[in-house]
């Protein structure tokens, strides 16, 4: 778990540099190279071993591992007017649920990790691979927010739609959007302590 910990620390500098310097930050804000190259690995089979942890993993896959992806096609799927319109129509059914869903702090994703039954050593990944996924979320949502400030020709070729509907500065939408950044606003302490903090020893089923 220490080496674990070790990369995902390693992980969130390498995203929070890519956000400050810009150096994969392009026309869709990343690509999907990049945004294949911030995946955890499986679980260990030693991990996995217990069918309490496979029913942990999978329910950590479906409820956020998924959605994380369609967040993520959702975001890619923006090349033009029209899809950005779409993207505007499709917000608040696609995209809304899991941003709220990650907006919270570390000791926020604890609680989240530790509602899900599993052993300590499997809530811990979880609650890594949580954020991690914030991470994603960040890189995705931090340059749209910037994005008409910089230039009004953007890549979302001038869908008021999209610009007025989700990232107009009173919106709902964008307001959901800043709170979520915010909520990453957090110091590394923050996070050891979150991590390092009492686990739930829960029984197997």
């Amino acid at each position: 778990m220490i080496h674990l910990k070790i990369t995902t620390f390693v992980l969130l500098a390498l995203v929070y540099s890519s956000i400050c310097h810009g150096d994969t930050c392009h026309i869709n804000g990343v690509s999907q190279e990049d945004l294949k190259n911030l995946s955890y690995d499986p679980p260990s089979n030693e991990l996995l071993s217990r069918e309490q942890d496979k029913k942990a993993w999978q329910t950590f896959t479906e409820n956020y591992e998924i959605p994380i992806r369609k967040v993520q096609n959702w975001y890619n799927s923006i090349v033009d007017k029209e899809s950005a319109d779409a993207a505007a129509d499709s917000f608040n059914k696609d995209v809304l649920p899991i941003l709220k869903k990650l907006t919270g702090r570390s000791a926020d994703m604890k609680k989240q990790a530790l509602a899900i039954p599993a052993s300590p050593e499997m809530q811990k990944f979880i609650f890594l691979r949580i954020s991690q996924l914030q991470g994603r979320l960040l890189i995705i949502f931090l340059p749209m927010q910037n994005e008409e400030k910089v230039s009004p020709e953007t890549c979302y070729h001038g869908s008021s739609k999209l610009f007025e509907t989700i990232l107009g500065l009173t919106s709902p939408s964008m307001i959901d959007i800043s709170k979520f950044i915010e909520s990453q606003n957090e110091s590394q302490e923050s996070f050891e302590a979150a991590f390092e903090g009492p686990w739930a020893d829960i029984p197997s089923s």
